[in-house]
């Protein structure tokens, strides 16, 4: 009987204590000063990209997401405001650019869109060209337009 107790009791312990061990799931926390993003670890990514259902974002040094212009490794990025870096032809701020849709860098130098070549500078086409409906702002909100982006 003393037995029975003892490893009901123990069996009980052991329970209580895995129950009070918590498992951190990664995600994207809503945090005062911006959203984050914490990996399984419970650490908030910093300084470094993810890659969230085939959509990439940047975080900080601060460790909050980046929206708008990005520069890294002498590399500029876009993401709109849900911090989805973006791909293809955009237009921010009137001009227009050319982000390469698997690496999402912007292209400068000649490069042909619709059969007809431009050359992007860090300024956008010298040309003014190719037509763009949907237009973006700097800090990556809508200006004209609709945006498409994880659902």
């Amino acid at each position: 009987m003393k037995k029975k107790y003892l490893a009901i009791a123990a069996l009980s312990m052991a329970l209580s204590m895995g129950s009070a061990m918590s498992s951190f799931a990664a995600g994207f926390v809503s945090t005062p000063q911006g959203m984050k993003y914490q990996w399984g670890s419970n650490d908030y990514c910093t300084n470094n990209w993810v890659n969230y259902q085939s959509h990439w974002f940047f975080f900080g040094n601060d460790q909050i997401m980046r929206t708008g212009w990005i520069q890294r490794d002498n590399t500029w990025y876009y993401a709109a405001d849900s911090g989805e870096l973006q791909g293809g032809i955009m237009k921010i701020n009137d001009n227009v650019y050319y982000f390469n849709t698997s690496t999402l860098k912007m292209v400068t130098g000649h490069y042909s869109y619709n059969d007809i070549s431009h050359n992007f500078t860090e300024n956008g086409t010298t040309d003014g060209g190719p037509y763009v409906y949907t237009e973006w702002n700097s800090n990556g909100t809508i200006k004209r337009g609709k945006k498409f982006g994880i659902r």
